[in-house]
């Protein structure tokens, strides 16, 4: 069954036909599908975007990235209880600011993959979408020098014994724009003999040049002295919002003395994603 767009009606006689067409059948269709038709497609304004359908597509007022900072209507229907879906038009970045008119706990970052849903209360516009902890295992590490520093091993990335402050990297590729980093757990052995240690960090690799790194707030572990297994979790301060041009790895350091040796296995990292 599809929906017939409705018909305005003139000075005309009522007929059989049109009340089957444009009343009955798309009656019918209301109480089985929820269909909003193609996105309506609106330009966000000094931070406002005015809308007029349930599905919207915002693009930015200039270039391809843009913040929305509230939402108005100029349609009568779009008033408390509406609810609205809202899309970044393809190519587009848009930043759904949290603030006074959006008090949805965050910002939220629109690319072509995601989507945000909100519900119109008497006042303000409230979240919809439940956003979801996912964790995901990250063990594919980088290594600058294999075999004379940090070396790649079946069970993950070993340190040999007297090796100083040699570094290796985990760069976490499974994440999109918009998710938020909230914790990671550094898992691994330790065989310690005589005084090890071992440190990471959650770094941002900024785009600039040259290529800097800038440490994530709370994103750094206890440091591990001690022999025997650990799962080192770091939480940090704030939940780390992706954004475009960032990239996200494990900056992992380590130090062995004679007959020391350290394996760490990778990380499982807690990422609150939207749909």
């Amino acid at each position: 069954m599809a929906w017939t767009a409705p018909k305005t009606f003139t000075a005309e006689i009522l007929t059989v036909a049109d009340m089957n067409t444009y009343v009955s059948a798309n009656t019918l269709f209301l109480r089985e599908c929820v269909g909003l038709g193609e996105a309506d497609a609106v330009q966000i304004s000094s931070g406002i975007a005015t809308i007029t359908h349930s599905y919207t597509e915002l693009e930015s007022e200039s270039g391809t990235a843009d913040n929305l900072e509230s939402i108005g209507t100029n349609r009568a229907g779009l008033g408390e209880g509406t609810v609205v879906i809202l899309v970044a038009k393809s190519g587009h970045t848009i930043t759904v600011k949290n603030g006074t008119d959006l008090p949805i706990g965050g910002d939220v970052v629109l690319t072509g993959g995601n989507h945000l849903t909100l519900l119109r209360g008497p006042v303000y516009w409230h979240l919809l979408d439940s956003p979801m902890d996912v964790t995901f295992m990250a063990n594919a590490f980088q290594y600058p020098n294999p075999g004379t520093d940090w070396t790649p091993e079946l069970k993950g990335a070993g340190l040999a014994a007297s090796k100083t402050a040699k570094k290796v990297w985990l760069p976490l590729n499974f994440l999109k724009v918009g998710d938020k980093i909230i914790s990671y757990t550094l898992n691994g052995d330790a065989v310690e003999t005589t005084a090890l240690t071992l440190d990471c960090k959650l770094v941002k690799v900024n785009l600039a040049d040259p290529i800097t790194t800038t440490d994530v707030t709370g994103g750094g572990i206890t440091q591990i002295t001690a022999d025997g297994n650990f799962s080192s979790e770091a939480t940090l301060t704030a939940a780390e919002t992706v954004a475009v041009d960032k990239q996200y790895v494990l900056e992992i350091t380590g130090t062995t003395d004679t007959s020391d040796t350290i394996t760490v296995m990778g990380a499982e990292v807690v990422v609150r994603r939207l749909s």
